[in-house]
């Protein structure tokens, strides 16, 4: 039997105690730290200092990329790295990155179920730009989180197959329903997948019942005619939550 990891999910902005602190004092087996690297953008040098640092500690301790000023980018990488190790202990650290992953990691953890946020009240503050913006922990504040749905993963799939039709075809910009039946029938969707009828009528009800109709109440597509046909596409919301829940598709 597998022993659960305590992991803890720290953006890297301009903390140093507030990810060092609660990782030894909840007995964090390791941290994944999510580093903003750009090339116009110098890093701190208690960046590369906190890894060496938590691994004294007998913390193991991984980097992965990720824009911290991306609200769409920080809530897909949280949630994937929750997912992916949600048979685990996962905590996300909401004190030590920007205020975008603080909103960031509280929807990944209501929408994957699979972290607990918590925050960090710092002892002390500090206004020298070289150094970290807090140091010591006074105290950590578990955050109560709400249930909130994340989209299903055959929602995912015809987000993705819309937008790979209107922006990576030349040729092709439309986007059918009967296009949606037939890519859904392809990909085996779990709404169609055991349809025995032989209709296109009745297709076209379990399309609009399972995916158009919740889709387009959720603001993730918009519905136009044009002619006799309809197309569908993704409103920005649709392309935005696409961003932050492609890993479904993984």
């Amino acid at each position: 039997m597998e022993t659960k990891e305590r992991i803890h999910i720290a953006p890297l902005g301009f903390e140093f105690d507030r990810i060092l602190c609660p990782a030894i004092e909840y007995s964090a087996d390791r941290v994944i730290l999510l580093e903003y690297i750009a090339p116009d953008i110098e890093r701190p040098s208690y960046h590369d200092e906190l890894p060496d640092v938590l691994e004294e500690e007998g913390i193991d301790c991984d980097r992965r990329e990720c824009n911290i000023f991306d609200l769409y980018e920080s809530v897909a990488i949280i949630a994937e790295i929750a997912s992916a190790h949600q048979d685990h202990n996962v905590y996300v650290n909401l004190s030590s990155g920007s205020k975008i992953t603080a909103i960031a990691g509280m929807i990944a953890c209501m929408a994957t179920r699979a972290a607990e946020p918590y925050y960090i009240r710092a002892d002390t503050y500090t206004s020298d730009p070289h150094e970290p913006l807090t140091s010591g922990m006074e105290k950590a504040i578990d955050i109560p989180t709400y249930r909130m749905e994340q989209p299903e993963r055959q929602e995912i799939e015809i987000l993705e197959y819309i937008r790979s039709i209107k922006d990576d075809h030349d040729t092709r910009t439309i986007v059918s329903k009967k296009d949606l039946v037939e890519f859904s029938e392809e990909k085996h969707l779990p709404f169609i997948r055991n349809y025995d009828g032989n209709t296109m009528k009745g297709k076209y009800r379990l399309l609009t019942t399972h995916i158009i109709e919740p889709l387009a109440e959720k603001g993730y597509i918009a519905v136009a005619s044009i002619g006799v046909r309809n197309d569908v596409s993704l409103t920005e919301e649709g392309r935005n939550a696409l961003r932050a829940f492609r890993y479904l598709l993984d």
